[in-house]
């Protein structure tokens, strides 16, 4: 049996409909989707923050909930055993960890993001990141780098990290919104919405590499 041609055309179009819902879905994600931005401020109005990213300019509004977190700079000797960390490593020969940075998380963050994976950020570069309990601190000397090896444990298992002495370490603190200035580097805890607009939970200025 023939059908008729607007019959046709009405499949078709229908087709291409769900087509594109499908791949609208894809692109955008379910609402509330967590997201994370990492890069440089690039503007501030009001609730509307800019970020310069690696791949554009990415948009988030601030909402009366969202915390600002800032860090600021501890003493290589102020790590200790029962903090919790996050710990920015590359995996060495010998199956330990050797950390470009650390950041203690304050203590209202104790649990945040608990576990060890690829550097979300940059996934390709071969770092990890593991936020896990500083179980114990030892002072060694690898290779003629000293340094402090941490055992890092976390649901699931455990690492150890050397914590070289002229690595990057950070304690985060709650903030305000005057340290959102343009030029900060800020990494970004945010959720998707339906119209693909990103609302931030969480936004911590990084404390300048030294």
């Amino acid at each position: 049996m023939k059908k008729n041609p607007k019959t046709w055309m009405l499949w078709i179009l229908g087709g291409v409909i769900i087509f594109g819902v499908s791949q609208l879905k894809a692109q955008t994600g379910s609402r509330g989707n967590p997201v994370s931005v990492a890069g440089k401020l690039a503007t501030v109005k009001g609730d509307q923050i800019t970020i310069e990213t690696k791949t554009g300019l990415v948009a988030v509004t601030l909402s009366d909930k969202t915390i600002v977190r800032g860090e600021v700079p501890i003493t290589f000797s102020d790590i200790t055993a029962g903090m919790y960390v996050g710990a920015t490593a590359a995996k060495q020969p010998d199956g330990t960890f050797r950390a470009s940075r650390l950041h203690v998380f304050s203590e209202d963050q104790r649990g945040t993001g608990e576990g060890h994976r690829p550097l979300r950020s940059a996934p390709q570069s071969g770092l990890t990141m593991t936020n896990a309990n500083v179980e114990a601190v030892e002072e060694v000397a690898v290779q003629n780098v000293k340094g402090r090896m941490l055992t890092l444990k976390y649901k699931g298992g455990e690492i150890k990290v050397l914590i070289p002495v002229d690595t990057v370490v950070v304690k985060r603190v709650v903030g305000d919104r005057a340290s959102l200035k343009p030029g900060a580097e800020v990494s970004v805890n945010a959720h998707r919405a339906d119209d693909n607009s990103l609302s931030a939970s969480q936004v911590t200025v990084r404390a300048t590499e030294r």
